[in-house]
């Protein structure tokens, strides 16, 4: 049950919840930067492709560890403090990112520590959101977050692209600093709360996971050149698994993989994120090697894509009552499919083709967020929602640190360039077509293996998921 508070502390609250936000729009409006100026940086520090992608992989995966790190804290440490400390930390590491420009070590760097520091206000205000309203104002505010990510999508591409073209890109890293506004109004209005609970936090597990996400991106970066990474990632894996087996309350929670549907359903959200931060990576390179735009130009276009998916994101509810949440899945994976054959068949020949695919792929993916976790906590009991979802949070965010990796991995390699699907006469598209191609196989992969958990009966045309949020919340 939510506590009931009173309106001075829920209005207090909720200027502390639009600060939050803010936080939100900065870090999709960081990641949106890098993706976007990704050829540039190749071109700055003189490194391949597949190294660059390290600045997006560590920055997701940073963030990812660290947000379940901050909500199982929040448990024994006041979320007051956390989020103030956070407050504090982001401006500082904006301030850093005017040297990042100096080596590609202090770029990694400024890209880790900023998915640290950033990633407790946003996993944190899941959290207040829960606790200090009602269900239905807390998804009222989950709605904006939706909202801020398409609008800091849109920011992210258009800044980026003219700051980098017209002064530099370390001045785009600059702008969250103003963050540092929010600490008056967090610490005014966010109350202090007593917490008396020790902390559980499973740090080795945790460790452990980052050890072998962090060699597997690193295996494939340097093109499997290196095989000892990839054993050092296996024996990561498996020290991962026996210790969990036997520790009492471990990072990653053996049974939930005991529950029918669930690793599979896992699978499909990996196989799915990965694909959407591999074919993000790739895209700004097809654009510039392919048909050398300019990155101001591609920003205007890349905005014009996340509109069109804002404006999709609208109509996601009423699209859901009259189709339900499993065929919403099926509807946005083939929107996904359709998008990357665009790009895959269509690579060398009009960019208005490129865009229109890009466009395509973008609602793909908003249809497909808005109805995959509905069909995935139908396969939790009551009382694992909570661990459930958090075990699907994670995955996600590894998902996008691997699948930038992996699609890297391919850049320039000779046997890309033999023409399977481009009939172009564009010397460079073949290589980003038979890419693509890989990604079209991995969505195929992952809609099937959805159908098989997921039959028909599954489907629901209205889905009461609120009963879980205060779960979500513990």
């Amino acid at each position: 049950m939510v506590q009931k508070y009173s309106e001075e502390v829920q209005s207090g609250v909720w200027k502390v919840l639009r600060w939050l936000l803010v936080f939100e729009f900065f870090l999709v409006f960081s990641n949106n930067i890098f993706n976007l100026i990704s050829p540039q940086l190749v071109k700055e520090f003189e490194v391949s492709p597949s190294t660059i992608s390290l600045v997006i992989s560590l920055g997701f995966l940073a963030f990812g560890i660290f947000s379940i790190v901050f909500t199982i804290l929040s448990d024994s440490v006041s979320i007051r403090k956390l989020i103030l400390y956070s407050s504090i930390a982001v401006p500082l590491v904006a301030l850093f990112g005017i040297v990042s420009d100096l080596s590609f070590a202090l770029l990694i760097s400024y890209r880790v520590l900023f998915g640290i520091a950033i990633a407790a206000p946003l996993a944190l205000s899941i959290v207040i959101a829960i606790k200090y309203f009602d269900k239905l104002s807390a998804a009222k505010f989950f709605g904006y977050n939706t909202a801020i990510y398409q609008i800091a999508s849109a920011s992210g591409h258009l800044l980026g692209g003219y700051i980098t073209e017209h002064l530099d890109w370390k001045w785009a890293l600059m702008i969250p600093v103003v963050t540092i506004f929010s600490v008056p109004t967090i610490y005014k209005n966010l109350p202090e709360e007593e917490k008396s609970k020790k902390s559980s936090f499973d740090f080795i597990g945790a460790g452990l996971v980052t050890a072998f996400v962090t060699l597997l991106v690193m295996f494939l970066t340097f093109k499997m050149q290196h095989p000892i990474l990839l054993i050092l990632a296996l024996v990561s894996l498996f020290i991962l698994v026996v210790y969990s087996l036997k520790k009492d309350n471990p990072f990653i929670k053996p049974e939930l993989f005991k529950l029918k549907g669930v690793a599979l359903s896992l699978i499909v959200c990996a196989l799915f994120y990965a694909t959407q931060s591999a074919f993000y990576f790739i895209f700004p390179f097809i654009l510039t090697d392919v048909y050398g735009m300019a990155l101001t130009t591609i920003g205007v276009f890349y905005m014009i894509t996340n509109i069109v998916a804002f404006i999709t994101g609208m109509f996601s509810g009423r699209i859901i009552k009259a189709i339900g949440y499993r065929n919403m899945v099926l509807f946005g994976g083939s929107f996904i499919f359709i998008g990357l054959a665009s790009v895959a068949f269509l690579s060398g020949y009009n960019v208005a083709f490129i865009f229109i695919g890009m466009g395509i792929f973008n609602i793909g993916y908003v249809l497909f967020f808005s109805g995959y976790l509905s069909n995935y906590t139908q396969l939790l009991p009551q009382g694992q929602h909570g661990v459930g979802i958090g075990t699907e949070k994670l995955v996600f965010q590894i998902s996008l640190s691997i699948g930038t990796a992996f699609i890297a991995m391919f850049y320039s390699q000779p046997f890309m360039m033999t023409k399977i699907v481009d009939f172009s006469s564009n010397h460079q598209s073949a290589q980003f077509s038979n890419m693509t191609l890989l990604l079209m196989v991995m969505i195929t992969l992952a809609t099937f293996i959805f159908v098989k958990v997921f039959p028909k009966e599954y489907n629901r045309k209205s889905y009461d998921d609120t009963e879980s949020l205060d779960e979500i919340a513990n």
